[in-house]
């Protein structure tokens, strides 16, 4: 089999939309997966879209400086897809720290090499959990067919408008979603740590001699694992449901891309 040029051209171009997924996506982005093994994952799924993406002639790039810019093209909109599926798991994990927070457990927050930072342990734990309902629920396989489905609204080559007003107003409510996740989830959890401080505050003013910080200690990690094994189903049940809408919001933000 002959392969030309202008089939190359459409590979690499498929490959940089794939690749600027992977820097973002969960799972793909995971740096417990060797560089090479990703690479590969990249190229054969480059390979499976190859013929089947649909073709516009006259939007591949001529020139070299147009083959850049429609790589980089590529790779931002391969990345905006992947950081629109990551915020969910951002959002669990920023509703776990906060669980943390409040419960007094922030202080043991350790190193994670997947994500090259410092992860406190209930935050880690939901993010694992958000990752199960995503394996269960076949999220990744969804995120492949997201890239599929927008060669649909941008073939290979397609330029996009990134000073659109609709891209502005569909990244803020992106980040809206980002906090709504992270207070929906941590919210029960809260409300039981501040009753418990409300507690002890009145257990303060009434016996003076009994050292209610040492006991908040004692009493608010375990309040607040207690209550979090209670609305564990509750965290996968939300989870299952916004993977649900992540097809939709993925196709809202590439319509503002559009020109």
């Amino acid at each position: 089999m002959v392969v030309s040029n202008f089939q190359i051209e459409v590979f690499m171009l498929v490959l940089a939309r794939i690749l600027g997924m992977f820097i973002m996506a969960p799972l793909f982005s995971a740096r417990s997966i060797q560089m090479m093994g990703k690479l590969a994952i990249a190229v054969w799924a480059s390979a499976v879209l190859w013929y089947v993406v649909p073709i516009v002639p006259e939007l591949l790039p001529t020139t070299a400086i147009g083959l850049f810019v429609a790589l980089t093209t590529e790779v931002i909109i391969g990345f905006l897809i992947g950081f629109l599926t990551s915020i969910i798991f951002l959002g669990v994990q920023s509703a776990g720290e906060i669980m943390d927070l409040q419960m007094g457990l922030s202080v043991a927050a350790s190193f994670d090499p997947i994500f090259g930072a410092s992860i406190s342990i209930i935050g880690r734990m939901c993010f694992y959990i958000a990752l199960t309902v995503f394996l269960l629920s076949n999220g990744h396989h969804m995120l492949l067919s997201a890239i599929h489905q927008s060669f649909t609204v941008f073939p290979p080559g397609s330029p996009i408008n990134l000073t659109s007003p609709m891209l502005v107003t569909q990244m803020m409510s992106m980040f809206t979603m980002f906090w709504t996740i992270a207070i929906q989830l941590a919210g029960p959890i809260v409300l039981m740590i501040f009753l418990c401080d409300f507690a002890f505050g009145i257990v303060s003013r009434v016996a003076p001699q009994v050292n209610v910080f040492q006991l908040g200690f004692q009493v608010k990690p375990s309040l607040g694992l207690i209550g979090l094994l209670f609305t564990l189903p509750l965290l996968a049940k939300h989870v299952s449901a916004l993977l649900g809408t992540m097809l939709e919001q993925i196709y809202k933000l590439l319509s503002a891309l559009r020109i």
